[in-house]
């Protein structure tokens, strides 16, 4: 395989995203002739993992191959009950949230990339870029938040998350205890 074709495909499992053309060729520094003879080659490979290009934008997938395991995986994987984890994260970003996965853990006490990967493979919570941070160069965003969707609203029976009950009690207690916390941690500052 080209130094090129290894790049895109190495920028695409990078970044875990899809790419376009335009962003492909500025970063790797291709012109349109280059970009399509290393999208042509990485194509051709045969492997678990595929590039798929819609003329616009290219993404790395699964091979159709593997599909049935997949799916298989997957299903088992929904089957199965939340848990404890499961619980806590989307409390957290019911009543306290969107929030970022660095909050979540905080709250949580541990890391919570497991749990929030589930949820959102569940489709009960999505990743939204934070409107606090800038977008980096290439266009990324530096971090996300985690918000409820409207599948997990509705499996709760509630509109909005406002009708969730005692939301307006939980959320005045957590403002307060935030407001305790920092005021704790700034005591414990050297002066």
């Amino acid at each position: 395989m080209s130094d090129t074709a290894q790049k895109i495909e190495a920028l695409l499992f990078a970044l875990g995203r899809p790419l376009s053309h335009d962003e492909l060729k500025k970063n790797i520094g291709l012109d349109d002739a280059a970009l399509q003879v290393a999208l042509a080659e990485l194509s051709q490979q045969q492997g678990g993992i595929v590039v798929v290009d819609d003329g616009r934008e290219v993404e790395l997938r699964t091979a159709p191959v593997a599909h049935d395991t997949i799916d298989r995986i997957r299903k088992e994987e929904y089957s199965r009950d939340i848990g404890k984890a499961g619980l806590e994260a989307l409390s957290a970003i019911l009543y306290r949230g969107p929030l970022s996965r660095a909050e979540i853990d905080f709250i949580r006490g541990v890391n919570s990339s497991q749990t929030l990967r589930t949820l959102t493979m569940r489709g009960l919570v999505r990743r939204v870029p934070n409107p606090k941070d800038r977008a980096l160069p290439d266009g990324r965003r530096g971090s996300f938040l985690y918000e409820p969707t409207t599948e997990l609203l509705s499996q709760l029976g509630v509109a909005r998350v406002e009708e969730l009950p005692e939301y307006a009690a939980v959320r005045t207690k957590l403002a307060h205890l935030e407001e305790a916390y920092r005021m704790t941690e700034q005591q414990k500052e050297p002066v």
